[in-house]
């Protein structure tokens, strides 16, 4: 039942679910040893199908991978509470400032900095879930779920009961090459 065959970009292999979940396992220790990023291979093999995926779990990783990456913003954000807990303060602490002769300006210039790091962290984060639910919703309804990086790309499609289509695209010649090489 299973197939393979080069193409002009890498290689497409064709077979039943558990035959393409063997064919990524493979391809992916392939590309451990020949990849030139390893951070692409790590990622390909959190996205690759397994035996225990269905169909909704490829388009959560596809959805997930698909989307935007965390920001510093979203990295620096200690949650709204906290965030508007620090402001509260440091406004409080400007109304001292002031009591006392001195320029709120440093304190309110940090509780400003407060605010916009809560409206940037919540916007993002809004963002990528209206992200992912345009992906899982709209954009895979109508193309093969696919996984990206620099050095390759993976797209795996249904193509009838029980038939898969992984196809492979590498665009560094030298590794297509071994690619191709390694799978005819």
């Amino acid at each position: 039942m299973k197939q393979i065959e080069g193409t002009n970009a890498g290689v497409k292999f064709l077979g039943d679910w558990h035959e393409v979940v063997l064919f990524s396992h493979v391809l992916a220790k392939f590309l451990e040893e020949n990849a030139p990023h390893k951070e692409s291979v790590d990622a390909y093999e959190e996205w690759m199908p397994t035996d225990g995926d269905e169909e909704e779990d490829m388009k959560e990783k596809t959805a997930e991978d698909a989307c935007m990456k965390p920001t510093e913003v979203e990295e620096d954000f200690n949650g709204v509470k906290e965030e508007l807990k620090d402001a509260e303060q440091k406004i409080v602490d400007s109304v001292h400032d002031v009591a006392n002769g001195k320029s709120p300006a440093e304190d309110l210039g940090e509780a400003t900095k407060d605010i916009e790091r809560l409206v940037a962290a919540e916007s993002i984060k809004s963002m990528r879930k209206m992200e992912k639910s345009i992906y899982k919703h709209i954009m895979l309804k109508f193309n093969p779920y696919y996984f990206d990086t620099e050095d390759f790309s993976v797209n795996l499609e249904r193509k009838g009961e029980d038939r898969y289509a992984l196809s492979v695209n590498i665009s560094d010649e030298v590794l297509r090459g071994k690619v191709q090489d390694r799978f005819k």
